[in-house]
């Protein structure tokens, strides 16, 4: 079943970038410093970027809270913006969210309600993630400004794994190690 978010990462429907959103401040930051590095906030049509609400915040913040800080946001940028609600494991606050209009989200387990929750979602034309997508989380306590920077010049986490036995990574001999 992890087969299903794979396919649906690779869909062009869903943004380039995707950031673990807490509040509208860091959420409108990810918008300065893509346009500051460049990045266009949509290609073709598409939006580049979307935000994924922080884990189970469904529970703790609530999906009126989630839409009404997407909806800021929309209006301030002039775009819609994907954006998808972690719904821990707990069914009932997808089913509100349903109500809502959220389109995207993420419901974990595997139990009996959870596949019909899925089910649901899927019938309506929506999608609920069975694990939470990759994303940038935006840790608050951290500068958000300089780690956005970072990350779009690509100079903050590379997508490979440095060889730490190749010849460059070796002290040169007489250094202590």
């Amino acid at each position: 079943m992890v087969m299903e978010n794979i396919a649906l990462l690779s869909d062009p429907v869903l943004p380039r970038f995707l950031f673990t959103l807490h509040d509208y401040a860091s959420g409108m930051a990810v918008f300065r410093a893509a346009g500051q590095a460049g990045v266009p906030i949509s290609e073709n049509g598409h939006p580049t970027i979307g935000f994924v609400s922080a884990p189970g915040a469904a529970g703790f913040m609530g999906e009126g809270w989630w839409q009404a800080l997407i909806t800021q946001m929309e209006e301030s940028v002039g775009q819609s913006i994907p954006h998808i609600l972690d719904f821990g494991e707990n069914c009932g606050y997808a089913m509100m969210a349903v109500r809502g209009g959220q389109r995207l989200g993420v419901l974990g387990g595997d139990s009996a309600a959870a596949k019909a929750v899925r089910q649901l979602y899927a019938d309506l034309g929506r999608h609920l993630f069975i694990t939470r997508p990759p994303s940038f989380d935006l840790i608050p306590s951290l500068s958000v400004t300089t780690h956005l920077a970072a990350f779009f010049t690509r100079s903050y986490c590379e997508r490979t794994v440095p060889d730490h036995n190749s010849p460059e990574d070796k002290p040169e001999e007489g250094f202590p190690q």
